[in-house]
């Protein structure tokens, strides 16, 4: 087995709430972590807009709480789609085995 060599970090800078943050990661993750970033600065920005006594620091474990809340549902959807899909196909493998039959019971008829 090779060993595979890790890329090598990079800093990026990101802002949230007029802050500016310097965090490490692969490359290829910057972009996502950019996009990550900009989503929580506009869900704090929100938060901070509608409650204007909130700090910093709870309007962050308020953005938080609701992206996990959010998250968390959306993830519950996706394992249910997944158990809807995986019915289906044994559904589907069912239906075929009784189309098969019927085409060999009436091949016997004929």
């Amino acid at each position: 087995m090779t060993e595979q060599k890790s890329q090598p970090k990079i800093n990026i800078k990101l802002s949230i709430m007029q802050r500016e943050y310097t965090v490490a990661c692969q490359e290829d993750e910057s972009a996502g972590l950019i996009e990550a970033a900009a989503y929580l600065d506009k869900h704090m920005r929100l938060i901070s807009a509608n409650s204007r006594v909130l700090g910093m620091d709870r309007c962050a474990v308020m953005a938080g709480l609701n992206i996990s809340y959010s998250f968390l549902k959306l993830q519950k959807l996706a394992d249910n789609n997944q158990h809807v899909g995986a019915r289906l196909e044994k559904l589907h493998d069912q239906v075929e085995k009784v189309i098969t039959n019927i085409q060999q019971d009436m091949e016997h008829v004929a």
